[in-house]
């Protein structure tokens, strides 16, 4: 009926509103259903040139090429899920915090703050997993203020009481800027958990709902796993990400001849959050493929700028640079990553291209099989019409979608969990193991087996008029 009531179990409505938008202006399609991730995906890889300070023009090309042909990333940016949002959203805030406080004396500051409040309210608006992205980088924060209190009060050889004062002035300038920030990142997420401020919904009843939701499916471990869930899928689909975004975390953080005045609290900061998403996504028992995506960001970013920076020829000034690394060393890592690369396309290829829909593969998860596309042109090819054709789709457990997706323009078409009462449709689709026949005649109906999703097996059964032309 075109309302929006927030279920945690199906994420946030931002993705629902916008796609909706979508469908309104470019029609109902495949296509156009999974348009905003795709798009998303796309915005991630562009919003990287605003981290070329701390990236380099070199790590931001590299990073750019890791996560544009990532196999989980572009997986995932076709699907009709909410993480690609979220992974824009995520370096989005990620990049207005650095280039707001890049030109915290400037008027150039306020989009920046303006794009991470943003960012953040659209997050918070997709995905419950926000609240994990909020907690991370608040966490960060916070420790980083007290560093920045303790270390001045040591320099400076003053009182608590006296560094607290002169930290609180300094901060006090910036207060209603980063106020308003606030406000607007509620207005935001209000707009779109009120359907445009059309119906009543507090703020706190939203958060409520989505820990209460979401700890008690961690609880009962409702698809859990074991810790290191994401580590095959890792190193079968990432593996230059994996190896060379570990050598950039131990590269940026313990390499204090580089790290002297060169961006090292960026590279401190990406090192926790890819530390720390690892660890997080690892404990969290919702082990799904697609949250492996969240992990993929940081190290990609990583592994861009260990590359970035190794394979450089000229320093950040256009200098000529020393190389880091001896020749044999340096050759040794061309070569791993020559090879790795390979992998890596081939996977990309593989997995997107040609075994996209295979349960075999560790990144595909509850897709709908191929034979979906043959059940469709059978049912397209019946003498009835979308607007005529009585359809009948039952499960006891209610597990059937997509076929409402496909099903869409079938005015007629029901679902339900019990068979129906009379005969009275032209076909029926049940799970393989409810054998029909008891009830149809074999002779006035045909059958057709079907897998929908894999372990889901159904058969549609249809009258044999249906075929007659």
């Amino acid at each position: 009926h075109g309302e929006y009531s927030y279920d945690p179990a199906y994420h946030g409505p931002f993705l629902f509103h916008s796609t909706a938008a979508v469908f309104h202006f470019l029609g109902i399609t495949d296509t156009t259903s999974r348009l905003v991730p795709v798009l998303f995906g796309v915005a991630t890889i562009l919003l990287l040139f605003l981290l070329r300070k701390e990236l380099g023009k070199n790590g931001v090309l590299w990073s750019m090429f890791l996560l544009a042909f990532s196999p989980s990333m572009v997986y995932f940016s076709r699907f009709f899920r909410n993480d690609m949002i979220i992974i824009f959203c995520t370096l989005a805030a990620v990049t207005g915090t650095f280039r707001y406080l890049d030109s915290i004396h400037s008027l150039k500051r306020y989009p920046y703050l303006i794009l991470a409040a943003s960012s953040l309210a659209v997050a918070v608006s997709s995905k419950e997993n926000a609240y994990i992205i909020l907690a991370v980088f608040g966490a960060y924060a916070g420790l980083g203020f007290l560093y920045w209190i303790c270390s001045d009060w040591k320099k400076e050889n003053m009182g608590l009481k006296k560094t607290l004062r002169s930290k609180t002035s300094a901060l006090l300038p910036y207060l209603p800027e980063i106020i308003l920030s606030g406000a607007l990142s509620v207005l935001i997420i209000m707009f779109f958990y009120s359907s445009a401020f059309r119906y009543d919904v507090s703020l706190f009843s939203i958060v409520e709902r989505a820990f209460n939701h979401w700890m008690e499916m961690h609880r009962i471990e409702r698809i859990g796993g074991p810790f290191y869930y994401y580590i095959p899928i890792l190193l079968r689909y990432e593996i230059p990400v994996v190896l060379f975004g570990a050598a950039g975390f131990f590269y940026f953080l313990f390499n204090r001849v580089r790290n002297k005045g060169q961006n090292y609290s960026f590279f401190l900061f990406l090192c926790y959050w890819a530390l720390t998403s690892l660890l997080l996504y690892s404990y969290i028992q919702e082990k799904v493929p697609w949250l492996v995506v969240h992990i993929v960001l940081p190290f990609g970013l990583l592994a861009g700028a260990f590359l970035g920076e190794v394979f450089s020829k000229k320093n950040k000034d256009g200098q000529p640079k020393k190389p880091d690394y001896p020749g044999k060393i340096r050759a040794l890592l061309t070569v791993i990553l020559v090879l790795t690369l390979l992998v890596f396309i081939s996977q990309c290829i593989s997995v997107n291209y040609y075994r996209s829909m295979e349960d075999e593969e560790l990144i595909t998860y509850t897709q709908a099989s191929p034979d979906i596309r043959i059940l469709m042109e059978k049912i397209e090819g019946f003498n009835e019409s979308p607007d005529t054709l009585r359809i009948y789709v039952i499960d006891q457990y209610q597990l059937y979608w997509p076929l409402p997706w496909y099903l869409r323009d079938y005015e007629r078409a029901a679902y339900s969990s019990k068979p129906p009462s009379s005969s009275k449709y032209d076909a029926i689709i049940v799970p393989i193991s409810c054998d029909m026949y008891r009830e149809l005649s074999e002779e006035e109906y045909s059958s057709y087996n079907f897998t929908l999703r894999p372990g889901r097996d159904f058969t549609l059964y249809y009258n044999n008029k249906l075929e007659q032309q």
